[in-house]
């Protein structure tokens, strides 16, 4: 890949945008685009080019992350979706993991192992 990483993120939680932010920032090949909803996202994606990667909260107010993912691949088929949640069960798992995940990041995350585990799931 030439050129930084770049990640979509979308949280409607302040405090994680914030965290996630710095914590991606700490590695220049990450290039972030971090906003609070999905219709942000959904915007974003219509102007300009799609991001490498998208980094999806589960349990947001306007539209889950699994609705988000499949609005999203109408306007980008092919890009890799990697779900954050706060639950961990193997059923609940394997739910958004069927919904076209490549991967799934539970939270609370440890912000020091966030670079590695998205890149080990891209």
């Amino acid at each position: 890949m030439i050129g930084p990483l770049r990640l979509l993120f979308v949280d409607d939680d302040a405090d994680i945008r914030m965290i996630v932010a710095l914590t991606l920032a700490r590695d220049p090949a990450i290039a972030l685009d971090a906003v609070a909803s999905a219709d942000e996202a959904l915007a974003r994606m219509r102007v300009g080019t799609p991001p490498d990667a998208a980094l999806l909260d589960v349990s947001m107010p306007d539209m889950d992350g699994p609705t988000l993912a499949a609005a999203l691949h109408t306007i980008a088929p092919r890009l890799p979706v990697i779900f954050m949640t706060a639950h961990s069960r193997e059923r609940e798992l394997a739910v958004l993991r069927a919904a076209g995940a490549v991967g799934v990041i539970v939270k609370p995350f440890e912000p020091l192992k966030l670079v590695d585990q998205i890149r080990a799931l891209l």
